[in-house]
């Protein structure tokens, strides 16, 4: 009985020996045979179907819009975001007083808030209005085109953004629009 003992204690003991010398020259090897490969997450993406707005602006008249510090082209688009995103609602029947009303508030105020961004970076000098009207163009194309689609993760995206250079980095730089 003493020598079954002795000789299951001996196998046992070599066959462990093998498994730890195998794991300790696994983690000797250079390769990475042990670790799993984790995926760097980037930064999200986002697509939006898309359609030419160029109907709306040859509709609109240069007594509707004012003048824009970064253009007439963008002074036209602010006034089709201003009609597209808000609307009037009366408060009481018969009352004529209204209340103004947004469509998705998120977008609307991140759009606002990169033109307050954007007149304030050219005051500075750190942007030509050339840039500035390039970058806010783009934005208010992607706050035509996400007015009627599915924005649920577009505007988490843009709750969690604290700045406006990063939101005009997440409206010009990681959206796509498909036309």
């Amino acid at each position: 009985m003493k020598t079954r003992l002795l000789f299951t204690v001996i196998i046992f003991s070599s066959i462990v020996g093998r498994v730890f010398a195998q794991e300790a020259l696994a983690m000797n090897f250079t390769g990475d045979t042990k670790t799993t490969k984790v995926a760097v997450a980037g930064l999200p993406s986002f697509e939006f179907r898309a359609s030419d707005n160029n109907n709306d602006l040859k509709a609109i008249s240069s007594e509707m819009v004012g003048e824009h510090f970064l253009g007439k082209l963008v002074a036209e688009k602010m006034y089709l975001l201003n009609s597209k995103y808000t609307y009037e609602v009366p408060i009481v029947p018969g009352n004529p007083q209204t209340r103004t009303m947004i469509r998705k508030p998120v977008i609307y105020d991140a759009v606002k808030k990169i033109e307050r961004y954007l007149k304030k970076s050219v005051k500075k000098g750190e942007l030509t209005t050339e840039t500035a009207s390039a970058e806010f163009n783009k934005v208010l194309d992607v706050a035509f085109n996400v007015l009627t689609a599915e924005t649920a993760s577009f505007e988490k995206a843009i709750g969690e953004t604290n700045d406006a250079n990063s939101l005009t980095n997440l409206f010009t730089k990681q959206v796509n629009l498909v036309f």
